[in-house]
C-alpha cells in the first residue's frame, strides 16, 4: 500500500507541474529548455 501511496503522490506532483501556477491553464510547452504557460506566458524554473 505505501508504493501505491508514493505513486500517487509522485502523480500529483507531475500534475502540479502541468498547471501554470499563475493563471491556472493546463496549456504548458517545453522549448529552448524552458517550459512555459501559452495562455499568460509564466516561464516555469
Amino acid at each position: 500500500m505505501q508504493s501505491l501511496n508514493k505513486s500517487l503522490e509522485s502523480l500529483s506532483r507531475e500534475e502540479k507541474l502541468n498547471v501554470c501556477p499563475d493563471c491556472g491553464s493546463k496549456n504548458i510547452e517545453f522549448e529552448k529548455g524552458e517550459r512555459f504557460c501559452k495562455r499568460c506566458g509564466l516561464v516555469f524554473d
